[in-house]
């Protein structure tokens, strides 16, 4: 079942759409959560920027029925344009642009959203479901640019998310900034996931396999900092929802249980 609900977010001064993906049956359960950036990308084709979702209200049912995981599902929706979308999901500041548009970037939008994320989205969504108010019980799912997101407010916020998964992972845009966060704000007691394709790209200007060498140091930084942490490689994939959506079920497993397959 979809539930939908429209949210002000007082620091960015804006209405945010949420879309949640609810088990069914469920009186007398408590919800694990999982959080989607890009959320109009999440649930349903209709919805979906390029006309293809990740179809993950089918995958967190069959966890239910299969797994006996019940998740609830929370799609938060972009800005919807393309700078909006750059400045809600860039922390920092992007060297590597694609777009003479980029350059407009400003960082306060992504600070406030930030703020706004754990301060009034998650708050809203713990009163409204019954779910474990528990950071131990809360993952994020970003792609792209919002994998950025993801990991930046799992290791800024020390009770935000223990699970995350960061698929395609541009660590490019700005590398050395990105690193220097991490190297502040270290927490060995996360669970990352990360995803990368060896048939991505997103834009012309970037060398073929810039995701897959970015998503291998990124993988490579957090194993040699303690930090559990699995590298899922597609020899496939390209960069759209559709292979996304292959891989979140590895995504739950590991949570779970650990395990996961095409794995370094």
């Amino acid at each position: 079942m979809l539930e939908y609900y429209r949210l002000y977010l007082p620091k960015s001064k804006r209405e945010v759409k949420i879309e949640v993906s609810v088990p069914r049956n469920r009186d007398n359960v408590t919800f694990d959560t999982i959080y989607f950036l890009d959320g109009q990308n999440a649930f349903k084709d209709s919805h979906a920027s390029f006309g293809r979702s990740l179809r993950a209200a089918k995958i967190l049912g069959l966890a239910a029925k299969e797994m006996g995981k019940r998740i609830l599902g929370v799609a938060i929706y972009n800005s919807e344009s393309d700078l909006g979308r750059i400045n809600e999901y860039s922390p920092f500041k992007i060297i590597n642009v694609a777009s003479i548009e980029w350059k407009k970037q400003d960082l306060k939008v992504c600070k406030n959203y930030c703020d706004d994320f754990i301060n009034t989205i998650i708050p809203f969504i713990e009163k409204k479901y019954k779910t474990y108010n528990s950071y131990s019980h809360r993952a994020i799912f970003g792609s792209s640019l919002a994998a950025i997101t993801a990991v930046y407010m799992s290791f800024l916020y020390p009770d935000s998310f223990k699970y995350v998964a960061s698929f395609s992972t541009p660590v490019f845009l700005y590398s050395k900034e990105f690193y220097s966060f991490l190297d502040k704000n270290k927490k060995e007691d996360r669970k990352i996931f990360l995803y990368v394709g060896k048939e991505e790209q997103s834009d012309d200007i970037y060398d073929k396999f810039i995701y897959y060498n970015s998503s291998l140091e990124l993988y490579n930084y957090f194993k040699k900092n303690h930090i559990n942490t699995r590298l899922c490689i597609d020899p496939k994939g390209v960069h759209n929802e559709e292979t996304w959506g292959n891989h979140i079920q590895d995504f739950i497993n590991y949570m779970y249980y650990d395990d996961i397959y095409y794995t370094l």
